[in-house]
């Protein structure tokens, strides 16, 4: 089944993420694309990105068709959530520039980072969320495996 997109500016977004990917130098090696969706998988040293392009169906501009890109990383599986670990991201995600921690549906401690996408989108700027996920990924799974129990991604996904 194809990809189906929301807008044409998804499928533009999604065209100009693909095109990048798969020439950047950092990312071409461990690229793999989804048949039926728009989102991507990248291996950066020992942390896995997923890498999604986004309709942005409710914002500010009543007039505007606009896309997301959205670059995110699991952090670690089976951490405690409890009051401490909530308290620890919430006041990291205090300290971040760009991105936030979050949990998803199975309770796993995420980092994601979001750039709009469309025809003016910023390359460098997309390389940036990448990377940032990547190095805060790398960098918090430590502590967190170590502070509040639970393992960090790559050593579920070796395992």
């Amino acid at each position: 089944m194809p990809i189906s997109f929301a807008s044409t500016v998804q499928a533009l977004t999604y065209t100009k993420v693909a095109d990048y990917l798969q020439t950047a130098d950092l990312f071409r090696e461990s690229l793999r694309a989804y048949a039926d969706i728009p989102r991507f998988d990248i291996l950066y040293g020992s942390t896995l990105i997923e890498v999604e392009v986004l309709p942005w169906e409710v914002h500010p501009w009543e007039k505007a068709d606009l896309a997301t890109v959205r670059a995110t990383s699991c952090v670690t599986i089976g951490s405690t959530i409890d009051k401490d670990l909530m308290h620890f991201l919430l006041t990291e995600n205090r300290r971040m520039r760009f991105g936030a921690f979050h949990l998803d549906d199975a309770n796993q401690v995420l980092f994601a980072e979001s750039v709009l996408g469309g025809e003016h989108m910023d390359l460098r700027e997309l390389q940036t969320c990448i990377l940032s996920v990547v190095t805060i990924a790398d960098t918090y799974d430590d502590i967190i495996a170590q502070r509040f129990g639970g393992q960090r991604a790559i050593d579920r996904v070796t395992v």
